[in-house]
């Protein structure tokens, strides 16, 4: 038996690969009989390391680039299937992912949000529901989040480039042109 650490470390490697076959028949008959107990500690470490992985992540993709290039151009009809079919089942989590990513708008500060303005648009203060697609508003120079809104007054802020000059001006003229029903 091998003493040193070399030593050691050429002899496992000799076994397996010599014991190629019998190695890979324990490993799957013990992931089967373990698939839950593994599959939980891979989800911890995989929670507990994310910058880690995401940085290994990077490293073998930017190896492999070639790689994913061409797989992508033999596959990209069912990538993008398989995306769009993804995007239509998590409308809300890739909704999430997008505000957070724009605005830096975490899932817990947009429900804090529609709470306050009780779910309700924040100018014309028509009321939200599943139907609704909200939109938020911000200022363009600071990207400060405002509230959220209803597309028609997103809309509107943005046609009236969000000018308060202007703004008050067509508030002025429609007090003038107001006609009673």
């Amino acid at each position: 038996m091998p003493q040193s650490k070399e030593q050691k470390a050429a002899y496992m490697k000799e076994y397996t690969k010599k014991n190629k076959e019998q190695k890979a028949a324990y490993d799957k008959e013990y992931y089967i009989k373990n698939k839950d107990t593994i599959s939980a500690r891979v989800a911890i470490w995989q929670e507990d390391n994310k910058e880690k992985r995401f940085a290994q992540l990077k490293v073998y993709r930017e190896k492999n680039k070639e790689v994913f290039k061409k797989y992508y151009e033999n596959n990209k009809e069912q990538i993008a299937a398989k995306n769009k079919e993804w995007r239509k089942k998590n409308k809300e989590q890739q909704a999430a992912y997008w505000r957070k990513k724009k605005y830096g708008l975490l899932p817990e500060d947009y429900d804090a949000m529609l709470e306050e303005q009780d779910n309700k648009c924040k100018l014309c203060l028509v009321e939200f529901n599943d139907q609704t697609i909200t939109n938020i508003d911000h200022c363009h120079t600071t990207n400060k989040v405002r509230g959220i809104l209803c597309g028609s007054c997103n809309r509107g802020l943005g046609i009236f480039k969000e000018d308060i000059k202007v703004l008050t001006k067509a508030i002025n003229y429609l007090e003038e042109h107001n006609e009673p029903i």
